[in-house]
């Protein structure tokens, strides 16, 4: 009797990526006090789960205001 448990099976696991295909953000380190810290995370979330076009807005008037005093 042979037994049957266990092994590869078709269409099993993890699927195969694409080429050139990103599957997981990249790890970034960054120094900041708390209260900076603060911020920064909660304008990460907003990036990550709201809207990264109009964070990418704000972000570039808030460049533009800084380069013009």
């Amino acid at each position: 009797m042979t037994k049957k448990h266990g092994g590869a099976r078709p269409g099993a696991g993890r699927p195969e990526k694409k080429p050139d295909e990103v599957v997981q953000r990249k790890q970034r380190q960054l120094r900041a006090f708390d209260d900076e810290w603060e911020i920064i995370n909660q304008f990460g979330d907003l990036v990550k789960h709201w809207n990264k076009k109009k964070c990418k807005e704000v972000v570039l008037k808030l460049m533009l205001q800084r380069d013009s005093e």
